[in-house]
Formats: structure tokens, C-alpha cells, sequence
């Protein structure tokens, strides 16, 4: 007797297997996954901090917004650097008076209270995502 096909007892054989090799897959793909977001958070802090820079040098004072600590919106960044900041996973401060700061804080709700701070200096400060 010749056979043709496979048997179900072989088919569900391959589909548990495929399912344990996806279960062992998907943890690290989601560390990467929020390691990236952080890398382009910080990477929007150093854009903004780069361009405020050349704005300060261009006029002699920090951008208009900086008078005090509120959320920049992307208008803001538009308007005075040229920036279109678009990131759904954080929300950007920046700090203005004799140094600036800019502070991206995460807005999901995996990591609470998460964020990246840029000092005027170049030096990041994180806990995004934080240490297990």
C-alpha cells in the first residue's frame, strides 16, 4: 500500500514544534523591540539638543519655550528648530534658564514612570526600559 500525504498525527507533530520555536522567539524580538524605541528616543534628544544649540548660537538665547519647564509640542520643534518629532511611544520636555535638559518620558503603560534625560552637557541619564 502506497501512501500519499502526510498523517495528522505528523501534521500536529510540526505544528507543536513550530509553536515551541515561536514561544522561544518572541521574548528576545520584544527586548529588541523596546531597546529600539529607547535608541530612537534618545537619538530625538540629541537632535533636539543639537539643534537648540545652533538656535542659540544663530539668536543668543534659548528658543521662546524654554522660559520654563512645559511640554514641547511638536509645533514647537517645527517652528523654532525646523524638527518633526513624530514618536507615538514618548512625549518630550525640555528645560530652558542657564542649561538645557531635555527629558523624553514614556507614555505607555509597560514601563510607568520610565524616561531618558539629555543634559546640555551630552550626558544621558535612563530608566527605559528598566533593569529587570
Amino acid at each position: 500500500m502506497k501512501r500519499s500525504g502526510f498523517t495528522v498525527i505528523e501534521i500536529m507533530t510540526v505544528v507543536i514544534i513550530l509553536a515551541i520555536l515561536a514561544s522561544l522567539a518572541v521574548p528576545p524580538l520584544i527586548k529588541t523591540m523596546d531597546a529600539a524605541k529607547g535608541r530612537l528616543a534618545k537619538t530625538n534628544l540629541k537632535l533636539i539638543l543639537a539643534a537648540e544649540k545652533v538656535y542659540r548660537n544663530e539668536t543668543g538665547k534659548y528658543m521662546p519655550y524654554l522660559g520654563g519647564e512645559r511640554t514641547a509640542s511638536d509645533e514647537d520643534f517645527r517652528k523654532y528648530l525646523g524638527l518633526d518629532i513624530k514618536d507615538k511611544n514618548f512625549t518630550y520636555k525640555v528645560t530652558g534658564g542657564d542649561t538645557f535638559t531635555g527629558i523624553a518620558e514614556y507614555t505607555g503603560t509597560k514601563y510607568p514612570g520610565a524616561k531618558i534625560i539629555i543634559r546640555e552637557d551630552g550626558t544621558i541619564e535612563s530608566t527605559y526600559p528598566p533593569s529587570p
